[in-house]
């Protein structure tokens, strides 16, 4: 099965851009996939002065992913299940607009398959080699492992990317969906 990196742009000067307040009141939970930092509540949050007007389907604000209603509608229609999602209204008072998100975030699952992916581990003589951070430079998935999963990240590395399967990729490109890009990984060897 074929993997890839789903990504935004994020230097688009027509997109908004989340306050930082959001960013950082959903950064905690959203780094590592921590669900338990994290709550359903619907929040409503004032867009930035700094980004433009235009509400594509997808962005993303560090590491804080968000998708557009169109979107999420997309993924349950292909049963993607495994998403913690929050609602979040972005608003921009002075000219009345409202435009309805959700935070989409996928879980860290231990799927990378560890011999054939280049990790790249930090130094540090006071730590355990369990306590090194590690990141995966050529991700390389054990297939196996990923189960009925169609989107997550890495668990065990600090990697941030979202991975996703063909199927979505396939998905999300016929739907046109914007701001959406696709990078392919290398398969098992």
């Amino acid at each position: 099965m074929k993997y890839y990196v789903m990504y935004a742009e994020t230097a688009v000067e027509e997109y908004f851009i989340p306050a930082d307040t959001l960013k950082d009141e959903l950064m905690e939970g959203c780094l590592y996939s921590e669900f338990q930092y994290l709550d359903h509540k619907p929040l409503e949050s004032e867009i930035s002065e700094d980004g433009g007007m235009e509400f594509p389907d997808f962005i993303t604000a560090g590491y804080v992913p968000f998708i557009s209603d169109r979107f999420k509608r997309l993924l349950d229609d292909l049963q993607v299940d495994n998403l913690f999602y929050k609602p979040i209204a972005f608003t921009f008072s002075p000219l009345g607009i409202k435009e309805y998100y959700y935070l989409a975030l996928p879980p860290r699952i231990n799927c990378l398959n560890w011999d054939e992916s280049g990790i790249q581990t930090e130094e540090n003589e006071f730590l355990a080699p369990t306590e090194l951070m590690r990141e995966a430079e050529d991700i390389v998935i054990n297939e196996y492992a990923v189960g009925n999963y169609k989107i997550f990240k890495l668990a065990n590395v600090t990697n941030q990317e979202i991975i996703v399967t063909e199927e979505i990729k396939n998905a999300v490109e016929q739907a046109n969906l914007e701001n959406v890009y696709f990078a392919e990984l290398k398969g098992e060897k």
